[in-house]
């Protein structure tokens, strides 16, 4: 039986269309068509244009040359992003039918380069901790994970070969392990985020969610980026642990050592790193940074409409108030502590292999998962990327994290390109 084209990686996808054996109009179709069938279960999405998409992709298909790197590959877009015609409600009561009227510069910078936008993806409120209403697409009764949920349970539902999504914490990288599907988060600061709801400025990084790391090549082209090769030499791979190891579930931990073994059985040095001790203050500092900014950010939202915010996001913006100005400037410098010592691990390393979250996506829908696997990384700014690597004990995905030095993101995904073909 011929593979339906919704169920193409984004690679595949486009080969297909630049080879004039696939028609956009008909992948935005097979889109269509799953999530009509699977939308009543899987709660992907807050709004859908579908015949939007599909005018768009009759205009494309007209074309005797495509516009750009993703001519005709429908995209999914996080409901914290702007769009110019259908509502961005950032998950939250108060924008309920809130239309800005123009498009975020990512969503500009895709359909630039030819995608074409599906609709947009569930968030949780303000891309924070209090859960929205999509559910795992492996089982419908556990967590897509936060914030970026929607836009991973559409890929790894076949929904959308790609879909954006934002981290302030860990809400991209964890999406994509409880999710099974490789997500991105590059080094902060590679993505203009002009349209985009702020959380915490100097941590919000834009990533996205695609089925296989050649996929991420791909979307980086659509901001200019040549797509990098790994260096003619085997990897050196930092096995991170972190100071967290024991919070990780044991099949987790069995998991990440399986493919450090499987990876230095096909050539790569696989050493040992151990982060530094002080790093145990890290993961503290981050939220103090995020919950005091998220003051800023909401503060209008928190004037006028409090009785509009849930519990969770009323306690975070509380516990924003209650930091002092020392324990934020303390903050600060352990990061530039954090980065100094990361500065020597890339002179011995060209990535570490470490946790993607604590295991498989949690049983119920509130409990969006623990971001402490992702803090440190977001605070640091370094690029990420979410591996799928095997299944867990419950039946639900398993993943790995690469994490590389900053600005290093086409490299990482080079290297993890490498990584997926040896681990397939």
């Amino acid at each position: 039986m011929a593979t339906a084209p919704n169920r193409f990686t984004a690679t595949t996808a486009l080969r297909r269309m630049a080879d004039k054996r696939l028609k956009a109009r008909d992948l935005v179709e097979a889109c269509l068509d799953r999530i009509a069938a699977r939308e009543g279960e899987v709660h992907a999405w807050e709004a859908l244009d579908p015949e939007g998409a599909r005018k768009r992709a009759d205009r494309l298909d007209k074309r005797s040359r495509p516009v750009g790197p993703l001519h005709g590959l429908p995209l999914a877009v996080k409901d914290i992003i702007a769009t110019k015609t259908m509502p961005t409600t950032c998950g939250s009561a108060i924008y309920r039918d809130h239309v800005v009227g123009r498009d975020a510069a990512c969503v500009t910078q895709l359909v630039a380069a030819g995608a074409i936008v599906l609709g947009k993806a569930v968030t949780t409120e303000f891309a924070g901790a209090h859960a929205g209403k999509t559910h795992n697409p492996h089982n419908l009764r556990h967590t897509p994970a936060g914030s970026s949920s929607g836009s991973a349970a559409a890929v790894a539902d076949f929904m959308a070969p790609v879909g954006y999504g934002t981290q302030t914490a860990g809400s991209v990288i964890r999406p994509g392990a409880f999710n099974g599907v490789v997500a991105y988060k590059g080094t902060y600061g590679w993505a203009d985020l002009t349209g985009v709801k702020p959380y915490a400025k100097s941590l919000d990084t834009l990533g996205f969610f695609v089925r296989e790391a050649n996929d991420l090549a791909l979307i980086r082209a659509a901001y200019g980026h040549a797509p990098a090769d790994p260096p003619n030499r085997t990897p050196r791979i930092g096995l991170c642990r972190t100071l967290w190891w024991d919070l990780a579930d044991r099949d987790n931990r069995k998991n990440i050592e399986a493919a450090a073994r499987a990876l230095r059985a096909a050539g790569a040095r696989v050493r040992e790193w151990e982060m530094p001790e002080r790093w145990q203050a890290l993961a503290t500092a981050q939220n103090r940074i995020m919950t005091r900014e998220a003051t800023r950010s909401y503060a209008a939202e928190r004037a006028r409409f409090p009785h509009l915010l849930s519990p969770s996001l009323t306690q975070v913006l509380a516990t924003g108030d209650s930091v002092t100005r020392a324990q934020l400037a303390d903050a600060k410098k352990r990061k530039r502590r954090g980065l100094d010592d990361l500065a020597e691990a890339w002179q011995r390393f060209d990535f570490l292999l470490t946790p993607a979250a604590k295991g498989e996506a949690p049983a119920g829908l509130g409990n969006t998962g623990d971001p402490l696997f992702n803090r440190i990384w977001t605070m640091l700014g370094t690029p990420c990327i979410a591996l799928p690597f095997n299944i867990g004990a419950f039946g639900l995905p398993l993943s790995l994290q690469l994490v590389g030095p900053l600005r290093s993101d086409d490299q990482l995904i080079a290297w993890a390109r490498w990584v997926e073909q040896r681990l397939s």
